[in-house]
């Protein structure tokens, strides 16, 4: 019996480290801007997910500062959040990222 549940189309791969991210105009008439950290848990061609202390919306975008390792760098990348799950200490969140 199979119980995976998995729906991502590309694999991803593990990112324990800090990521910044920074809310674009939204919705709920939230500033955007502030520059906001979580730590990274996966990533892949097509999104990532990290663990935030930051209550997020599905729906919301924001401009994802994603670590370069080799030159101690990042890049900015437009993604939206999927999904969002409460964990003991915040909260998970998943991105897709836009072309």
């Amino acid at each position: 019996m199979n119980l995976s549940s998995e729906k991502r189309s590309c694999p991803r791969t593990a990112l324990h480290q800090v990521v910044r991210f920074e809310r674009t105009a939204t919705a709920a008439g939230l500033p955007g801007g502030e520059l906001t950290q979580g730590v990274g848990r996966d990533i892949s061609q097509e999104g990532a997910s990290f663990l935030t202390d930051c209550s997020l919306q599905p729906g919301e975008v924001l401009r994802l500062h994603v670590p370069l390792e080799a030159e101690h760098a990042s890049v900015p990348v437009l993604s939206e959040v999927r999904w969002t799950e409460r964990t003991r200490n915040g909260f998970r969140v998943g991105l897709q990222f836009l072309a």
